[in-house]
């Protein structure tokens, strides 16, 4: 294949590829109202995101699915692994007092989380910052 021809098959590549990207992004992430908070006295908390539509986004854009992970160390949740929790994708557009259903958590045990949602048009987006 000539470098011109390459060039433009990469260009499209690349614009298919930014196409699938979700319109919408989780951000502000909340625990029981609180950002990062340091205790929280229920062993099922509260999770709640904002959403944040991309700049070349319209009006009317919203969600239609999400999935949280929940994990003991960051180290775990950078390898999109929920060691406490894996929701999976749930059909669903709530992003307020989203009520945890993982293990058990313990006193004093740190936890981390993040979430990806789905856009009405079933593109899916990056995972939030924990």
């Amino acid at each position: 294949m000539n470098l011109a021809r390459s060039t433009v098959v990469i260009a499209f590549l690349l614009n298919v590829a930014g196409a699938v990207a979700a319109s919408l992004h989780p951000t502000d992430l909340r625990c029981e109202y609180l950002k990062n908070p340091l205790g929280i006295d229920t062993p099922w908390p509260r999770l709640s995101w904002n959403l944040q539509p991309d700049k070349s986004s319209t009006r009317g854009l919203r969600q239609t699915a999400y999935q949280v992970l929940v994990a003991t160390s960051l180290r775990t949740l950078d390898r999109n692994q929920g060691d406490l929790w894996d929701s999976g994708r749930i059909d669903s557009d709530q992003s307020i007092q989203l009520k945890y259903h993982g293990k058990p958590l313990a006193s004093e045990q740190d936890c981390y989380w993040k979430v990806r949602v789905w856009d009405e048009s079933g593109r899916g987006s990056d995972w939030s910052e924990p």
